[in-house]
């Protein structure tokens, strides 16, 4: 049985593997895909904007999901993809209300996984940035 004293040492011992074993080798990278958007000017009112992905993994059985986050970090949108219904490369829209954020940077999250057989494979691309100047 561990004692009240030893317990806090094999924390501070255990803690720092297992979140490095918890977090995957490939977060944020470009090897299974990436998003993209040109920058633009953020028009009055609401229009869709956009954007572009290509997935690059070992299968042919994979979903990515995409999330849009606007200058403030506040999550603005997302989207979804899948091997079934859309082609390993290809475009979706943003729908971005002018009233709903403010100009500046916006980023592009994207988070795949992709399966063989029972297994699956879950990581985040790189996030992508692009800007929406003011009229």
């Amino acid at each position: 049985m561990l004692s009240r004293k030893a317990f806090p040492a094999v924390l501070a011992a255990v803690l720092p593997v297992a979140l490095l074993a918890a977090t995957p080798a490939s977060a944020n990278t470009t090897k299974y895909g990436s998003t993209g958007s040109p920058d633009r000017v953020l028009r009055h009112g609401c229009h869709d904007y956009r954007y572009h992905y290509k997935v690059t993994v070992p299968t042919n059985d994979w979903t990515l999901e995409t999330f849009l986050v606007d200058p403030t970090g506040e999550k603005l949108a997302s989207g979804a993809f899948a091997s079934e219904s859309d082609p390993d490369a290809g475009h979706g829209n943003w729908h971005i209300c002018k009233p709903s954020t403010r100009p500046g940077t916006f980023k592009i999250k994207a988070k795949i996984t992709f399966y063989n057989g029972q297994d699956s494979t879950k990581t985040w691309f790189k996030p992508s940035y692009f800007k929406l100047t003011p009229p």
